[in-house]
């Protein structure tokens, strides 16, 4: 129990610390910045893969077909 409440204390302290700290909120954003660029990037890969894998099957099922 003891535990527990130590745990938490120091939890509430540090994130009050991080929520009171400029250079934490820059590393956010930053951070925040770079994982939605990589996000997008990402998703337009996987919009291209998707494209050519569909048109790779329907290409495969006409050869079958013949």
């Amino acid at each position: 129990m003891f535990q527990r409440i130590v745990n938490f204390w120091v939890q509430t302290f540090v994130t009050e610390r991080l929520l009171a700290s400029p250079l934490f909120h820059r590393m956010a954003a930053k951070t925040h910045h770079h994982v939605s660029s990589l996000t997008e990037k990402g998703s337009k890969h996987a919009n291209e893969f998707s494209k050519a894998f569909k048109e790779n099957l329907e290409k495969e099922a006409r050869n079958q077909r013949k």
